[in-house]
């Protein structure tokens, strides 16, 4: 049986938004949705730019009033989860990660017994689920499919 979720960790790029500083239209709308129905959010990204470009990009978008916790690095690893997870109160069993990438976000959220969500995006659907990843908890399109499934 699945614990109730009750923190949602996502992604940036390919996840809220189409690039660094460009959300989806429907992101600020699901985060917000997602947080009056209580949940706490957190974001994990990637800064291949550095720390600060990212910090520039987050702010420029206006969604860092929906956050509870934001992690920035140049790698994703199990600690920053955890980081993050604590952070936002919880544990990985009532927290879920929402990634575009099998060999990164799903997979740390798969081995940490989080719920996980795979965003099937275009840029990383070769990378499958394997052995190495486990299969994600919900396969999705876009992040509007967690109103759904989250109800």
């Amino acid at each position: 049986m699945k614990e109730r979720i009750e923190a949602i960790i996502f992604d940036w790029v390919e996840t809220l938004s189409d690039g660094s500083r460009s959300l989806y239209p429907y992101s600020t709308i699901v985060l917000g949705e997602l947080r009056n129905r209580g949940y706490k959010l957190g974001l994990i990204s990637l800064a291949g730019h550095g720390n600060s470009k990212r910090e520039e990009d987050i702010e420029t978008t206006g969604i860092k009033p929906y956050l509870d916790s934001i992690m920035i690095d140049n790698v994703k690893t199990p600690e920053m989860y955890l980081r993050c997870i604590k952070e936002l109160n919880a544990n990985p069993k009532t927290t879920a990660i929402v990634d575009d990438r099998m060999l990164r976000g799903i997979k740390i959220g798969n081995h940490l017994g989080c719920q996980t969500f795979w965003v099937m995006g275009k840029k990383y659907i070769h990378e499958t689920p394997n052995e190495e990843t486990g299969e994600p908890t919900y396969r999705i399109n876009s992040i509007k499919d967690l109103l759904e499934i989250l109800k």
